[in-house]
């Protein structure tokens, strides 16, 4: 995922989770809006809960893995892609397909 496609900085974030609605689910929370880029930005949030540094960027790594495959980034979205404790690594397949339901959920949005 290129560097356009990010939200990188913290009042960014601050800003999406506090104002935006939210798509619950069982390993995902995602704060969405609407933006003026004309290409949709990404930002991956995974707590110190889900373990060590090398296993909360093995999660980043499938997450952008599956962003890339599964989700058209010339949307006009911010994303916030909040991973929560019980987030299995090993289940790439289960995750995979609970984040494109997730992500398919925004369209249906009002």
């Amino acid at each position: 995922m290129k560097r356009i496609n990010r939200v990188l900085k913290r009042p960014e974030f601050s800003e999406i989770i506090s104002t935006t609605p939210v798509i619950k689910s069982k390993h995902y929370v995602i704060h969405f809006r609407e933006n003026d880029y004309g290409h949709a930005r990404i930002g991956i949030s995974v707590s110190k809960k889900n373990g060590h540094a090398v296993v909360r960027n093995k999660i980043r790594r499938q997450i952008r893995a599956i962003i890339a495959k599964g989700y058209d980034l010339n949307k006009s979205l911010d994303l916030i892609i909040i991973v929560r404790a019980n987030y299995v690594a090993e289940d790439f397949s289960l995750n995979q397909s609970e984040l494109i339901e997730n992500l398919a959920k925004i369209g249906e949005q009002p």
